[in-house]
């Protein structure tokens, strides 16, 4: 009766979301904003219909790995190649200037080296499904600045790799120096498969007996059924070698990426991808403790608008460097204001290693939802900024005008 019960939990969760999902797209939401109230609605701090979560926890897993493994099999190395010099730049700066804040906040107040890594890598990232629906809304995705998003996006999801290996390193309790090696080959290995892919489509051989259909596996099944075996095949590897399983979920997906296979898989896989990612996302709005948020609301609310802040005015200035306009500037750096649904990804990573205490990571947890479910406000916001500085200097002249007059 128990486990039927976990099964009438998970079954009113997805409705739900469903439900939700429906109403955010006809308010022009992101569908992950949904996913994340309906797990806040349902979550033990409100209505508790949902209390405990491992099931949901296990699906989540399941779904980052596939998530890893999509972004590999959808990135195009020769368009990235086009761009990547801006992109790779800007996301090193945005890393750098992320870890600079947590260094000084760490050496304030005395965090573990470990919490400063972690929290600075995890508000360098942008939320990549949030930003392309909001510059898709704006009408921006396939403008200059879309794609110049588009690129920077793609380099912080290449960078997810060496923050998930450097984090894991922490497990031991304190970086270990053999951990460099480890992480500088697991990075050279995924330079050069980057590296040859970007050169030739390399196909790979499948056995015959994969090649053959049978009158009980259907075409669509049998694609679907590669595509997870490939993407677990990896994760396996990279973890029998002591690597994170997403690792060798990302790098799956990077060589079937560059196969005459990419379309099918990634067409087949997508249902499987969209059903764990909504999972994923349900799972974070279950970790969110509305109590917590309440207590600690003042100190919340100056943190993430100090994050939001400084993470939108670096990439303006980034940018701007870099020679974009300053319509482009600040479309782009306000749309990328937000921490990203990767940052979940390392927190949960940082927790299971001990190198995240629970309130720090509920802090982390807290912050990044509400960035992501604020972000359609922010750019909003920001972008009359410049509209109301315009207006401002046209009604000047006229003022000044008014002002005459009366004083003659």
């Amino acid at each position: 009766m128990e486990h039927a019960y976990d099964i009438s939990q998970l079954a009113l969760v997805l409705a739900m979301a469903f439900a939700g999902e429906v109403l955010l797209q006809r308010l022009r939401q992101p569908a992950l904003i949904a996913y994340i109230l309906v797990g806040v609605i349902l979550g033990p701090s409100v209505l508790a219909v949902v209390k405990g979560q491992a099931q949901i926890d296990f699906l989540a897993e399941l779904g980052i790995l596939l998530l890893l493994f999509i972004v590999g099999l959808e990135l195009d190395l020769k368009k990235f190649a086009a761009s990547y010099k801006l992109a790779i730049g800007t996301t090193l700066i945005q890393i750098g200037a992320s870890l600079f804040v947590t260094a000084i906040i760490a050496w304030l107040f005395d965090w573990p080296v470990a919490r400063a890594i972690i929290l600075g890598f995890a508000i360098s990232l942008s939320s990549t499904a949030v930003a392309i629906k909001l510059l898709e809304d704006i009408g921006e995705q396939n403008t200059a600045a879309g794609r110049t998003a588009l690129g920077i996006l793609v380099a912080q999801d290449l960078a997810v790799i060496p923050m998930m290996l450097v984090t894991d390193s922490f497990a031991a309790g304190r970086f270990e120096p053999w951990g460099l090696l480890k992480i500088g080959a697991a990075l050279g290995l995924m330079g050069w498969v980057m590296w040859s892919l970007s050169r030739r489509n390399f196909i790979v051989p499948l056995p015959e007996w994969l090649r053959n259909k049978t009158p009980l596996i259907t075409d669509s099944s049998q694609t679907v059924i590669k595509a997870l075996a490939y993407c677990f095949s990896g994760a396996a590897l990279s973890g029998a070698l002591g690597l994170s399983a997403s690792y060798g979920a990302f790098l799956a997906g990077l060589i079937i990426g560059s196969t005459q296979d990419k379309e099918k898989l990634e067409h087949h896989a997508r249902p499987i991808f969209d059903v764990l990612m909504m999972v994923f996302f349900l799972s974070v709005g279950l970790l969110l403790d509305m109590h917590f948020i309440v207590k600690h609301f003042w100190a919340l609310a100056a943190m993430l608008l100090l994050i939001m802040t400084l993470k939108t005015v670096v990439n303006i200035a980034i940018l701007r460097r870099a020679g974009l306009s300053r319509h482009d500037a600040l479309t782009i750096g306000t749309a990328l204001g937000q921490i990203g649904e990767f940052s979940f990804v390392l927190a949960a990573l940082g927790l299971s290693i001990n190198a995240l205490q629970p309130d720090a990571y509920k802090y982390m947890v807290t912050l990044i939802a509400l960035s992501l479910t604020l972000t359609p406000l922010w750019l909003y916001t920001m972008r009359r900024i410049p509209l109301a500085h315009r207006r401002l200097r046209r009604l000047l002249p006229v003022a000044a005008d008014g002002d005459g007059g009366q004083k003659s």
